[in-house]
């Protein structure tokens, strides 16, 4: 093979990724503007026709219903392909899944590895330092703003009955402090939402979720997270009532 078919060869290699690359940031936005069904039902075939590209396993995260089947995937990205431009987002992604599940010092290693191997990430915060925050350190000024910087903490899915939910809510924050939690409870009264503050404890840790909306299926409440994170860039986590 001479220099210009060898040239030829790279050339079209690069348009192929650019191409792959534009599909995977077509189908993010369409999951961030709360098309999420949409997406769902074209993953298969995003799958077939980019085999082991991470951002298409990534987009296959977003839309996965079951949270561990979601994390799993994020990270496979994180382990196959350490120096993806989506890996660190994997990564915190399985980051809130061991949060959420009241797993925090697994959560802790995973947000260590985070820092220690993705320092520039965009997912961690400009004053993140050796450490990170535990539910009784989370209740700093940043974290009781409009825009708390610590996912939000669901349900343990083991409590969980095994009767088909009937609603959803989404939550939007979960605090160590009850006036914290009051202080989330009446922005999103301000906006109108429908707001409910409930009390959990893990682990002899008492924490103050707030919860917001009565949604008549998961892909709606999904679509209304979508639109508070644009919006008010907010993060939320779809649970069942």
């Amino acid at each position: 093979m001479n220099r210009f078919s060898v040239l030829g060869c790279l050339a079209l290699f690069g348009l192929s990724l650019k191409a792959q690359e534009a599909d995977v940031q077509r189908y993010i936005g369409m999951v961030s503007n709360g098309q999420v069904e949409e997406v769902r039902q074209e993953i298969a075939t995003l799958l077939e026709k980019y085999p082991n590209n991470p951002g298409v396993l990534y987009v296959q995260g977003l839309v996965t219903k079951d949270g561990a089947e979601a994390a799993r995937i994020y990270q496979s990205i994180v382990d196959n392909f350490p120096k993806s431009k989506y890996a660190d987002g994997a990564l915190y992604r399985v980051y809130q899944f061991y949060y959420a599940l009241g797993l925090y010092r697994t959560a802790e290693l995973k947000m260590n590895q985070l820092k220690r191997d993705y320092p520039g990430s965009r997912y961690l915060k400009p004053e993140a330092k050796e450490t990170v925050s535990l539910p009784e350190e989370a209740d700093s000024p940043a974290a009781v703003a409009a825009r708390p910087e610590h996912p939000p903490v669901a349900v343990n899915p083991r409590e969980q009955t095994s009767v088909t939910p009937t609603s959803f809510s989404l939550q939007v924050g979960a605090y160590g402090a009850q006036a914290n939690a009051e202080k989330q409870r009446k922005f999103f009264v301000t906006l109108g939402y429908s707001v409910e503050m409930v009390t959990k404890v893990r682990d002899t840790k008492t924490l103050y979720v707030v919860l917001i909306g009565s949604f008549g299926s998961y892909d709606e409440a999904k679509a209304k997270g979508a639109e508070i994170k644009r919006k008010h860039n907010i993060d939320s986590m779809v649970v069942p009532r």
